[in-house]
């Protein structure tokens, strides 16, 4: 008989990280301030977005020529002692690679900014670095050419929405479904857990996905085969005791799929 158990899934705690310099003032409405050098400007939508949103920052590339910027935007909040710089995320590290550069044409391009779900309500700005791309010189975001562009933004609160609603049967029907489908339809053991997108993942997988939306995180024991997973020529499926499922809270949807090896440790089940 499978037995099934609710568990609760611990919040995280998250922080975003920036080095900074001078910044450009927000706007009243409309469209958000962006600064301008050398022709490379930031866009912004809007002047202020909520915590637990990503946001597309526009790269306008005006110069006439290509340039290496950064690969990731450094973000900073206004605290009244100064600029605050946010290194990670419930104590992982997530760093902008400040040296890492990425080639981008005279052109617009969008770039993704994620915030994080616990990010301090307030005044942010941010920076990316970048510097005209001379070849063979295209790898590093290094030397005397590398200048700075920055935007500013207000982020707010963190909105979670409305609290998971799938009922208890239907998250066993999926767990059986997802048990069945792997090799044992008649797994020992269902459990879940409730929470975001990316509590879920980082407990299941240790993976960091920037998604807030709400989630149940099921794991399910038995013994199951990865059965259709991409592998070797030759090579034999993996197998595992343990099946984690993540499920979108709202359409019930599965988004995320792991299977822990026999023998290994596992964070769940």
């Amino acid at each position: 008989m499978v037995r099934a158990r609710r568990v609760v899934l611990g919040c995280l705690s998250v922080a975003v990280v920036v080095v900074g310099v001078e910044v450009a003032s927000l706007t009243g409405g409309g469209a958000a301030a962006s600064t301008s050098t050398h022709d490379v400007r930031l866009v912004l939508a809007r002047p202020a977005y909520r915590a637990g949103q990503s946001v597309i920052v526009t790269v306008v590339n005006g110069s006439g020529s290509m340039i290496l910027r950064s690969g990731c935007f450094e973000l900073q909040r206004q605290d009244r002692g100064g600029w605050v710089t946010v290194t990670g995320t419930e104590g992982i590290a997530v760093p902008c690679l400040p040296t890492v550069a990425v080639p981008q044409p005279a052109a617009r391009a969008p770039a993704g900014l994620p915030l994080y779900d616990d990010l301090i309500p307030g005044e942010y700005r941010i920076t990316m670095r970048y510097k005209p791309a001379h070849p063979p010189d295209l790898g590093k975001l290094t030397g005397p050419d590398v200048r700075s562009v920055r935007a500013r933004l207000k982020v707010l609160a963190f909105r979670p929405g409305p609290e998971p609603s799938l009922s208890e049967q239907r998250i066993i029907t999926l767990a059986e479904q997802a048990a069945a489908g792997s090799g044992d339809p008649k797994p020992t053991l269902i459990q879940h857990a409730e929470g975001t997108h990316f509590d879920a993942v980082r407990i299941s997988e240790g993976d960091l996905v920037f998604e807030w939306n709400w989630s149940y995180l099921i794991a399910i024991r038995g013994h199951f085969t990865a059965i259709g997973a991409p592998i070797p020529p030759g090579a034999k499926p993996p197998t595992g005791t343990v099946l984690t499922l993540v499920v979108d809270a709202r359409t019930g949807r599965v988004t995320d799929y792991g299977l822990v090896p026999l023998g290994a440790p596992t964070r769940v089940g």
